[in-house]
């Protein structure tokens, strides 16, 4: 448990958290996703495509370099943070990739609570890169499992609709009671 409010910006491939969380950045600190600083920082998995990296290696380094990024909350009391992604969506892409989840994993996730979860719905577009390359189909069944990964962990994932980019957000601001003035980081 933490004493700040971590809120996490989810959901599948092509739902727009990236943009979310860029212009939450301008008021509010961020959590980037882990993913991409892992792909970035990690030798194994740096210059890889998604179909070259181990992908259970690739789970585990994400878990653990979450649990290290979260660590760092124990002193931001009454900060509020947004997130990237967060445990439920690494244990989802365990299940995604057909792997058991580890328990000790799985447990932290459950004892270590966000204050909510937001689901982008889905963007009329999607650009592949070196880490997202999942087909219509994939993308669909991911959010699938982030979905039910985020209620088998206790939460209720606030759905936010497909709408630009501002409107997006002051809904999730709206929903967590505050204005998009700027924040102390």
């Amino acid at each position: 448990m933490t004493d700040c409010k971590l809120f996490v910006i989810s959901g599948g491939p092509g739902t727009g958290k990236t943009s979310i969380i860029k212009e939450l950045s301008k008021k509010f600190k961020v959590f980037p996703e882990a993913a991409r600083e892992v792909g970035k920082k990690d030798s194994r998995f740096n210059g890889k495509s998604i179909k070259e990296i181990n992908p259970l290696e690739f789970q585990r380094a994400i878990f653990d370099f979450q649990k290290k990024k979260f660590s760092e909350l124990k002193d931001k009391k009454n900060k509020i943070i947004f997130s990237d992604r967060w445990f439920g969506d690494t244990l989802a892409y365990y299940k995604f990739h057909n792997l058991k989840i580890p328990k000790d994993e799985f447990d932290y996730a459950k004892k270590f609570r966000c204050s909510k979860v937001f689901m982008l719905n889905f963007l009329n577009f999607y650009e592949k890169d070196r880490l997202r390359q999942e087909s219509n189909k994939e993308q669909k069944e991911i959010h699938r499992l982030i979905i039910n990964m985020y209620k088998k962990l206790g939460y209720t994932p606030i759905i936010v609709p497909f709408m630009n980019i501002s409107d997006r957000v002051r809904f999730i601001l709206s929903k967590i009671n505050i204005s998009g003035e700027k924040h102390e980081i």
